[in-house]
């Protein structure tokens, strides 16, 4: 896939880092879509060799159980590749969901992007 076959998410490279953003709110909660969007993010794993990724998720109004497995399915698939999958510009609601769900001790979770890339 080159970048102009991803229908739900862009990304950009920052010092090797694939930042990447969710062009609609829509991609985080619809079933058929949520599995494109992971299929997407496997892809810049997969194909493209990224082993660092920030995904920007400021466009996320809500976001699905199921995206949030696939988020956990990323983040094991970079892992695996000894890379790092991080998480920026959370709303409050969802930062809420991931605390409830103890995904804030899964995930790294920066306030901004800038902060999340001093890290990398």
């Amino acid at each position: 896939m080159s970048m102009a076959d991803y229908q739900y998410i862009t990304y950009k490279n920052v010092d090797g880092v694939a930042v990447v953003n969710f062009m609609e709110t829509v991609s985080m909660f619809d079933g058929d879509k949520v599995r494109d969007v992971g299929n997407e993010l496997l892809d810049l794993v997969d194909a493209k060799k990224y082993t660092k990724l920030l995904l920007n998720l400021s466009n996320a109004r809500f976001v699905s159980s199921a995206m949030l497995a696939h988020l956990v399915k990323l983040l094991r698939r970079v892992q695996a590749e000894k890379g790092k999958v991080r998480l920026c510009c959370l709303r409050p609601v969802i930062m809420d969901a991931f605390k409830v769900s103890n995904f804030d001790k899964i995930f790294e979770i920066f306030v901004d992007e800038a902060a999340a890339l001093k890290k990398f």
